[in-house]
């Protein structure tokens, strides 16, 4: 009898272990797609778009000497990284046929993450995106629900603003804008003439610079795609020029603003923007034919030295918010 039940209890075991298998399994599946949505969206751009939420949020309330209210600043924190990640992943799956052209290393292009589960993506990342926005506030849920709007206008097909250098910049321009717009309404503080100096001048220089310089080293991909960028239509050399040109134009704007209003923070924004203007324009420099800045990626590093500006320019607001 005992012998009778032995199949019995071996072939229950081996099921059971099959019904906790499954789900695990699909745990595991679900983690990593969502790590690789996360690596698709850019976490450098995730934490930037953060950075621009809590600055005009802090900015707004140092100037009215005002606490916001954490709990409050946090949902609509987590609320715009949402709808950024909805953003970023709906512009991979709009640039995969040029990103495996341009050689991108980013999950989509690389085949790690499939299309289907990025569109997956893309739309529970929006809903949550408005769902935290109305936990928020509705100005913020109002300001997420147009900044899915330009993402979207930046690259659907057929009104795509990504094909032309002068709506990327002007869309790319308006989406930190509203970015800087959610932080100030999350606030609950007036809009201060400090916010109004540092969201504008540093929302130019993503329409200006970061729009111009991502297309640098990406010309063949973007051709071949029918894209009409500056870095196509003029050359790259043209498109470093500029992107130099309106560091320079930048920093003295931010210089008179800073030198207008004369609050600390803004003070040393500016700081730190001439010096980082000074480095963008530096590596805006074309790089010669066997220069080894090209097998470095020399091509990607005036908008690396944005991406570096930027995140020198916030902290250093926030640490004089903090420290003054």
């Amino acid at each position: 009898m005992t012998q009778a039940l032995t199949p019995r209890l071996s072939t229950t075991s081996t099921d059971d272990y099959g019904v906790f298998d499954a789900p695990w399994s699909s745990l595991l599946s679900t983690v990593r797609t969502v790590r690789l949505c996360l690596r698709e969206a850019r976490p450098l751009v995730q934490v930037m778009f953060v950075l621009r939420f809590v600055t005009g949020a802090l900015l707004t309330a140092s100037a009215a000497h005002q606490r916001p209210d954490a709990p409050h600043l946090a949902v609509g924190a987590a609320a715009w990284w949402a709808a950024t990640v909805s953003v970023y992943v709906f512009n991979g799956v709009s640039d995969l046929c040029e990103d495996r052209a341009n050689g991108s290393r980013r999950p989509l292009a690389g085949g790690l993450l499939t299309e289907a589960a990025a569109r997956r993506a893309v739309v529970v990342t929006a809903v949550a995106g408005l769902l935290l926005g109305c936990a928020a506030g509705w100005r913020v849920a109002e300001a997420a629900a147009v900044f899915l709007a330009l993402g979207y206008a930046y690259s659907a097909p057929r009104i795509a603003a990504k094909c032309r250098s002068w709506s990327a910049s002007a869309v790319t321009c308006a989406a930190a804008v509203t970015t800087y717009l959610a932080g100030i309404a999350s606030s609950g503080s007036p809009l201060s003439a400090e916010a109004t100096v540092f969201a504008l001048v540093l929302s130019l220089g993503v329409g200006l610079i970061a729009a111009v310089a991502k297309d640098l080293g990406s010309t063949r991909g973007d051709a071949l795609a029918g894209r009409r960028t500056l870095a196509v239509v003029r050359g790259e050399h043209s498109a470093r020029r500029f992107c130099a040109v309106s560091g320079v134009t930048l920093t003295l704007a931010l210089t008179a603003g800073a030198l207008w209003v004369h609050e600390v923070p803004l003070d040393a924004a500016a700081v730190v923007f001439a010096a980082g203007a000074l480095c963008v324009a530096g590596r805006c420099r074309a790089p010669r034919p066997g220069d080894q800045r090209i097998a470095g990626g020399g091509h990607r590093a005036p908008y690396r030295s944005w991406m570096v500006t930027q995140y020198a320019v916030h902290l250093s607001a926030l640490a004089a918010i903090v420290l003054v």
